[in-house]
């Protein structure tokens, strides 16, 4: 078959790296280590792409001191779940987090052989004890502090230097397949629309996570987009979106993180549960002290009593930590200093507000990954697009180096792919339709439209009536609104295809809502409102089969003394 008869171009490759972050750029660097033909493509520009684009402040998933990974695993499972917090069940697969936590160290010396400071002050490492909020107990893992304004240029530079080739301003339309494995993916230049398929004997999801499915409790969300680190002008899903269609399971699509604050442009929240250990102070608007940050049904009784709004303080902390906060806020968004101190805005004296009865962001919700961090044959998942999520960045450069390190294990038998020409018309059409449309609809009026669907419809406090009539009115949507999306030029071609994804995962979103029939933690529903044992320890699991959606309950696997002792 003459490549002509395909598109335009043809990249071959042993390895294609999907999203150019944290977690791409050392996967994609661990395979050209390796010998390997490897491809980055990213749809931004490499040196401040992904949600560390500005900086990071810590990274960690290192085993506290006194603890091996497998004790870490236990005490992790342990005390931090998203479904129910100071609960025991599993949420996350402990095979992928014990290998994580068993990987630490190496890949802390491989990011400094990438060339990334990982040197905090007077070239020491910046060790950090990780607590949590309720009751500021030590956590299973230590962090490092970092310096990471720069991390992603550095990053860039290590990657370059290996030549990788980088191909940039570039989105990826789907994956292809045969038999059952992967055979690369098809991607459109979003400067030129130049349609590209990439030929690979195994392909690396390393795209973020979910961020466009809720509105932000902040006015002005388009305005202010990029002064956010988690960059929600590029986190639409595409990873998840890609894997789905291509026949991978996602797990957890119900689950929301429902708490933060209002002024989330002026301050990351994480800073205000953290602190080295030491968390923030919550008040009423009385200024009387409450325990620890209520979660959304606690909420919503003190609103009940008039105690609302609700206010994260740091005026308990000395001054010296107050000035290594402004220097970690410096580290992760700059951005942020600067609009605070435009808007006269004091963190050392302001009370943040908390936002605590909407939902705002996913939660270790994406691409389910097996033990050796695949999810198809020959697709691998590193990151916040992966079910592991909430390990952090430093979790994710450490999934990054594995699957680098192991890949070439599973390209050496991979043999040639071949593509499919039918496959790849069917997404040349798909991707290059809205440049055809006049009169259309503009793919940022749609995607708000999901997004107010998934607020009214979905939200923190869900009921089977209202998810119903959700997913009746995002049908509606995907009929008649999606064909009509149209693009004047190129970079609109990238917006309509993220739009395709985000809407595709708002119906996986309300479908998971309407199979967990239960309240769980943060997971209410309003009709259910007792937790059901039977599932203990289940996720939701969904899949496309030969183009329909299926979905069910599935067992998170266990950490057998097996696998530990073997290392697997």
């Amino acid at each position: 078959m003459a490549r002509q008869q395909i598109t335009e171009r043809v990249i071959e490759t042993d390895v294609l790296v999907m999203g150019g972050g944290i977690g791409g750029c050392p996967a994609a660097a661990k395979a050209a280590e390796h010998g390997l033909n490897v491809t980055l493509v990213e749809k931004s520009k490499l040196e401040r792409s992904g949600k560390a684009g500005q900086g990071l402040d810590e990274i960690g998933i290192f085993p506290r001191d006194g603890l091996t990974p497998l004790e870490a695993v236990r005490i992790y499972l342990g005390k931090s779940s998203v479904y129910d917090r100071g609960g025991t069940e599993r949420v996350v697969n402990p095979r992928v987090l014990f290998k994580l936590f068993d990987n630490a160290m190496w890949a802390l010396e491989e990011l400094e052989k990438l060339g990334v400071n990982m040197k905090y002050i007077n070239g020491e490492y910046g060790w950090m004890p990780w607590g949590f909020a309720a009751g500021g107990e030590l956590g299973p893992k230590v962090e490092l502090r970092v310096h990471w304004q720069n991390v992603k240029p550095e990053m860039a530079a290590g990657v370059r230097k290996r030549g990788i080739n980088v191909i940039e301003r570039t989105m990826v339309v789907d994956l292809l397949t045969h038999n059952g494995k992967v055979a690369g993916a098809t991607a459109v230049n979003t400067r030129t629309g130049e349609f590209i398929v990439f030929k690979a004997k195994a392909v690396v999801i390393a795209s973020g996570d979910l961020e466009r499915h809720y509105n932000s409790p902040t006015p002005h969300f388009w305005k202010y987009k990029m002064g956010l680190n988690t960059c929600p002008a590029a986190s639409s899903g595409d990873g998840q979106a890609v894997a789905y269609r291509a026949g991978a399971y996602l797990s957890c699509m119900e689950m929301m993180r429902p708490v933060t604050i209002r002024d989330i442009v002026l301050m990351q929240p994480g800073q205000l549960h953290l602190n080295d250990g030491i968390p923030a102070k919550v008040f009423t608007w009385k200024g009387d002290e409450i325990s620890r940050p209520p979660g959304p049904l606690q909420f919503m009784e003190l609103e009940r009593q008039g105690l609302a709004p609700l206010y994260y303080s740091l005026e308990h902390l000395p001054d010296d930590f107050q000035k290594r906060l402004e220097v970690h806020i410096a580290d992760e968004t700059m951005l942020r200093l600067k609009m605070s101190q435009d808007r006269g805005f004091n963190p050392r004296t302001h009370r943040y507000q908390i936002v605590g009865d909407r939902a705002v962001r996913f939660n270790n919700t994406g691409i389910v990954i097996g033990d050796n961090l695949e999810a198809l044959r020959g697709v691998y998942a590193v990151g916040e697009c992966t079910d592991t999520y909430g390990i952090g960045a430093g979790g994710t450069a450490v999934a990054g180096f594995v699957v680098g390190e192991n890949i070439c294990n599973y390209v050496s038998g991979a043999g040639e792919p071949p593509l499919d020409k039918a496959q790849v018309e069917y997404q040349r059409q798909t991707a290059l339709a809205p440049l055809a449309v006049k009169d259309g609809v503009e793919p940022l009026e749609l995607e708000c439209t999901i997004r107010n669907i998934c607020e009214e419809y979905g939200g923190t406090f869900k009921s089977e009536g209202r998810l119903r009539e959700g997913l009746k009115r995002l049908g509606s949507l995907k009929r008649e609104f999606l064909p009509r999306l149209m693009a004047p030029n190129p970079h609109y071609l990238m917006r309509c295809l993220e739009v395709r994804n985000i809407m595709a995962l708002a119906e996986l979103h309300l479908q998971a809502s309407l199979e967990r029939k239960e309240t769980r933690g943060l997971y209410i529903r309003l009709d259910c409102p007792q937790r059901d044992p039977s599932l203990d320890n289940r996720r939701v699991y969904q899949r496309m089969v030969n183009g329909q959606a299926t979905i069910e309950m599935v067992d998170v696997p266990e950490l057998s003394p097996d696998f530990v002792k073997e290392k697997k």
